[in-house]
């Protein structure tokens, strides 16, 4: 056999692209499960951090957390348009892949200061869709926590939404302004002397104005979203 031919050089090139392929398909297949698995625990971690339950880096097994999650949080399909609860749990799935934005999951969270309402938040920021949870005390108005936990924004920069010291400033900020709902990421610093920058802004982050800007417009839109629901609440 002439190794160096052209025909055993395609030959051999089409045949390891082949099995290679194979291989990679096979395992992309056996490890699905694990990786939605893995998807659903970082998703239900953030729902816990949100409402306050659990802090960032604890350092319980997953099978703890899993437990806390099962335990503590409670979470409904809701239609945005009306307000109202999907009973059924097979319809709510049905429904929520038929309009992801008009049915949506909300979460109940059970704490020592009494429930916390647990709302998803999404939207485009700069490079990215950024994903996150925005919890708010019984009294629906004011923030208990929030985070941001999937997104492709540029590390140091718009990817500090994630950051733990920025989050923080949103606790305890109220969503009902005179003139609309949410929080507004502010361009600079909040100026703690003001009475509505202190109620309803937080710091803008440096360097990423179109993702502050991203945020802010997200935020209140899927508020305005979920105002029928919490009306009810």
């Amino acid at each position: 056999m002439n190794t160096t031919s052209n025909s055993y050089v395609m030959t051999f090139a089409v045949g390891m692209c082949v099995t290679v392929s194979t291989v990679l398909a096979l395992l992309a297949n056996g490890l699905r499960e694990t990786q939605q698995a893995a998807a659903e625990f970082d998703r239900q971690k953030n729902v816990m951090m949100a409402a306050g339950l659990i802090q960032a880096g604890d350092a319980r097994t997953r099978e703890e957390l899993e437990k806390v999650f099962e335990e503590k949080v409670t979470e409904v399909t809701v239609d945005v348009e009306s307000g109202a609860v999907v009973a059924d749990a097979e319809d709510a799935g049905a429904k929520r892949k038929e309009d992801p934005r008009r049915y949506r999951v909300v979460g109940t969270a059970r704490t020592e200061k009494g429930e916390v309402t647990v709302l998803p938040v999404s939207g485009k920021g700069l490079w990215s869709t950024i994903y996150g949870y925005l919890a708010l005390e019984s009294d629906n108005d004011h923030v208990r926590g929030i985070t941001f936990y999937k997104h492709g924004e540029t590390p140091g920069l718009g990817g500090e939404v994630e950051n733990p010291q920025w989050t923080a400033q949103w606790v305890g900020k109220s969503i009902r302004r005179d003139n609309g709902i949410g929080v507004i990421v502010k361009k600079g610093k909040v100026d703690e002397g003001v009475p509505k920058e202190k109620a309803h802004y937080v710091d803008g982050l440096a360097g990423a104005t179109i993702t502050s800007n991203g945020v802010t417009s997200f935020v209140e839109r899927d508020l305005k979203a979920f105002e029928a629901y919490l009306s009810k609440n």
